[in-house]
This record gives C-alpha cells, sequence and structure tokens, in this order.
C-alpha cells in the first residue's frame, strides 16, 4: 500500500528551515519506488545546514536504569551546545537482546524524548543490537514514523523503507532526504542516504531459534541506490552532492587502519579498537567480501563527500580512501569515511561519550567541503577536520585519548 498524505516536517531550529508542504506521494514506510517524493529539509537562510549524529546510544539493558538517565543526559548535553537541524541517530539505538517484544516502542519512546522536546527533526538508522527475537525495527519505523511528533504536534521522524524484501535481507532503514536550497525551496541541493547493514537476530518472538541476519549492505538495496542516484542526477541534469550514514562501517576503514597510513596529526581522533566491519565473517581481519558491492556503489559515486558510522566504540577518526588499499575496490576516489563518537551509556566503553557534528555550508558543496568534530559530554570539541581535496595532509591538533568517567 502506498501512502497519499501532505506532510510537513517542522523544524525548530533557527538556521535550516522545513522545505515546503508538498505532496509526498510515498512517503510511508512501505514505500518501493526508486525515486518517491518524500519530503524534504532546506538549507537555512544562511547557508547553512547543521547535522548532530548521536550512535551507539544501547538504551535498554537490564537493571541500568541509570545508564539510560545518563545517556539521556549525553543527548541534553550535546544538544544544548551545539545547534542543531537535523539529529541522525545512526544504529544501535537499543541494545535489543535484554528487550521484550512489548517493551521495544517504549524505549524508542526514551531514545527520542530529548529530540521531542526540542522538536527536532530525525532520521534513523537501525544496527546489529537493534536486531533481536524479540525486536522488530520494522515495527519501530513504523512507531517512528507514524507515532512520534514535537511538542507543537508535528511529525520528526524521517525514517522509513524504500526497497522491497524480507527484513531480515534488506534491514529497514533504506532511504534518503532531499535537501534543498536556501534561496528555493524546489532547487535540490543535497541528498542525504541512509543505508542499513543489519547484523543481529531475526525478529521471531517466541520461536527460540536464533536465527542471524546478513551483517551487510545488501545488494538490493545497492541496486536501489544505483537506480535512484542516477535518475536524481538525470532529472537535474548534473551531479547531486551527498552524504551517507550506515550503522556499521565497511571494510575499506579497517583496510585503513591495519595499513599504518593514519596519521596522529592528519587523521586525529582515538583509536583504541581493531575496526568491526560489514561482512558474515567472524573474527579478527576475517572477511568474505560481504561488502565488496556496497563498496564499489560508493566509489562510484560522484559527488559523495563522506559516509558515516558507528558501531566501534573505541574509533572515532575520519579517512579519505585515496591510496591503494587491498580491498575490492582498491581505491576510494577520495570519498571520506568518518566514525562517531560512543554516544551511551550501555554498550563497552572506556571513552568519554559524545556526538559527532557535521555542518554543511551550502556555497562550498561544489568543492566537497564539509567541517566535523565531535562534542563530548562535557562539553568540550574533539577532533575538528575539515573534510576536503587536502584532508589526509593537513595538521589538526593530536587527539588525546579520552577516559570516561566513573559513575
Amino acid at each position: 500500500m502506498k501512502a497519499s498524505i501532505l506532510l510537513s516536517i517542522v523544524c525548530a531550529a533557527a538556521s535550516a528551515v522545513p522545505a515546503p508542504s508538498f505532496h509526498a506521494r510515498n512517503a510511508h514506510p512501505h514505500a518501493a519506488s526508486a525515486i518517491p517524493d518524500y519530503p524534504g529539509i532546506q538549507f537555512g537562510a544562511n547557508g547553512k545546514l547543521d547535522i548532530t549524529v548521536f550512535s551507539d546510544l544501547h538504551f535498554g539493558e537490564p537493571s541500568n536504569e541509570r545508564k539510560d538517565s545518563l545517556t539521556t543526559g549525553v543527548m541534553n548535553s550535546v544538544l544544548d551546545n551545539e545547534h542543531s537541524d537535523l539529529v541522525v541517530l545512526n544504529g544501535d539505538l537499543i541494545s535489543c537482546e535484554y528487550v521484550g517484544p512489548d517493551q521495544f516502542n517504549g524505549i524508542i519512546d526514551q531514545v527520542v524524548s530529548p529530540l521531542v522536546y526540542r522538536n527536532l527533526p530525525f532520521a534513523a538508522t537501525f544496527g546489529n543490537h537493534d536486531y533481536s527475537e524479540t525486536c522488530s525495527t520494522r515495527s519501530m519505523a513504523s512507531h517512528m514514523w507514524w507515532d512520534i511528533k514535537g511538542t507543537n504536534g508535528k511529525k520528526l521522524s524521517f525514517t522509513t523503507q524504500s526497497v522491497e524484501g524480507p527484513v531480515e535481507e534488506i534491514g529497514w532503514s533504506n532511504y534518503f532526504i532531499p535537501v534543498y536550497s536556501s534561496t528555493d525551496g524546489s532547487k535540490l541541493e543535497m541528498l542525504l542516504w541512509f543505508f542499513d547493514s543489519k547484523g543481529g537476530r531475526v525478529y521471531q518472538p517466541g520461536a527460540n531459534q536464533n536465527r542471524p541476519t546478513t551483517s551487510y549492505v545488501d545488494k538490493r538495496v545497492v541496486t536501489w541506490f544505483q537506480n535512484a542516484r542516477d535518475e536524481f542526477n538525470k532529472r537535474h541534469g548534473r551531479v547531486i552532492p551527498s552524504l551517507a550514514f550506515v550503522h556499521i562501517p565497511v571494510q575499506a576503514t579497517r583496510a585503513f587502519q591495519k595499513s599504518g597510513k593514519r596519521g596522529e596529526f592528519t587523521q586525529p581522533g582515538i583509536d583504541d579498537e581493531i575496526v568491526g566491519h560489514q561482512d558474515d565473517c567472524p573474527g579478527t581481519d576475517c572477511y568474505h567480501g560481504g561488502d565488496e558491492v556496497f563498496m564499489k556503489a560508493l566509489v562510484e559515486t560522484q559527488g559523495l563527500i563522506s559516509v558515516f558510522s558507528g558501531h566501534d566504540h573505541g574509533v572515532d577518526w575520519c579517512m579519505k580512501w585515496s591510496d591503494d588499499l587491498p580491498t575490492k575496490p582498491t581505491n576510494g576516489n577520495g570519498i571520506h569515511f568518518c566514525f562517531n563518537r560512543h554516544s551511551g551509556y550501555g554498550g563497552y566503553s572506556n571513552w568519554k561519550r559524545g556526538a559527532r557534528k557535521i555542518l554543511v555550508e551550502e556555497s562550498k558543496l561544489g568543492n566537497k567541503e564539509i567541517d566535523t568534530w565531535t562534542r563530548l559530554e562535557d562539553g568540550s570539541i574533539s577532533g575538528r577536520v575539515t573534510l576536503n581535496s587536502t584532508y589526509g595532509s593537513d595538521n589538526y591538533p593530536k587527539v588525546d585519548r579520552l577516559e570516561s568517567w566513573g559513575w
């Protein structure tokens, strides 16, 4: 079924404003068209779009209500210290292995409560811990879409699904958000792509069969992405700049880490664990090539500035994939890949919590340039860099290893 509704996402932020309301023919979690008329957002009058990315929140762990309260505190601190036009929840919202089938949507309400309070629009991807026998990502996405509203009564969630197929294979957070010009609400300036890397277990409450999902972006999702991307470029007669968000990083990030090419001053950030990447092969540096099709599609996407991932709590640097790596493809044509800071008190961690910030300026899109940094819970900033043609050779202040506070 395809819904036919009039939808307006209202943003409370001062600089970015919502795009004009328009007919969102397929703006529904069951939509399957390659290029549906999704609602979008608009660059602010100052030509800027400010995105806050929370990753690995891990709400819902047993007997740890204090952890959830502390995680909400992290979100409130970041949002109080940073202007935000859009919030991205980039996977592992819930530690679903501990959550019953009658609990997960109530926990989602906890997760988004700081956003509801501020009337902030948001978009989510699902991570491996959001998939379990007792948690339905399909139901979570539907709850976000239909039920999560701001204090002003307006819809806040962009989270939806654009690809048909079994949820355990396709996932349930593959979609895009169009971003329109600050001066013309009908002129497309940028696309934000969201992908579901899955992992975890298949939703089957009471079955007790422990069936795993695949742990990479499915080929059918890649085909949808390529078709939609190419149709956008053809329709507008130019390459549309873009950013992408996916919870589990691609294997190229592990290859870069393993190569020893990361510099503490050229790619600043914490680097305290081995990168775990997309694939279905268990063990360190074990790889069956599960994400090669996805990596190839990313590399071939002109105008793609950066891909943002979470998953690895002890890593938060950015890399430019410009050198040859032992991957397929071997060279990333200069695409940047960035890790988010671990945001939640649930899940493993020895590092201060925070969120990745992304500042996009409309005037710099032609140069494929954005600024990004980490805003920490204590209000400080870590790892501020500019992702542009010279990133990887420019020097920045070294990021000290930041231990977490006891609690």
